[in-house]
């Protein structure tokens, strides 16, 4: 059997799919089209969700900075809405 091989950068990266759960799928379950989020909800949850699961994997505290970030611009979101 052959364990070498190249892995999809691009399609399926390895720190996108660990442990048998992959977050885009993830994110298309849990925030559908019709779910009432806008896109710049979807976009900083799933951001948020990608940093968080991957940090240990990719890019260590710079991850869970960017994940911070993104939380932060949810919430400043989230509070502009509830003044509207």
């Amino acid at each position: 059997m052959n364990m070498n091989f190249e892995e999809d950068l691009i399609n399926k990266p390895s720190h996108y799919h660990k442990n048998e759960i992959d977050v885009n799928g993830y994110l298309e379950k849990h925030f559908p089209k019709e779910g009432g989020y806008t896109v710049a909800e979807g976009f900083y949850i799933g951001n948020v969700i990608k940093y968080v699961s991957r940090y240990k994997n990719k890019n260590g505290l710079q991850d869970l900075e960017k994940a911070a970030a993104n939380l932060k611009l949810l919430i400043e979101l989230e509070k502009a809405n509830e003044c509207s």
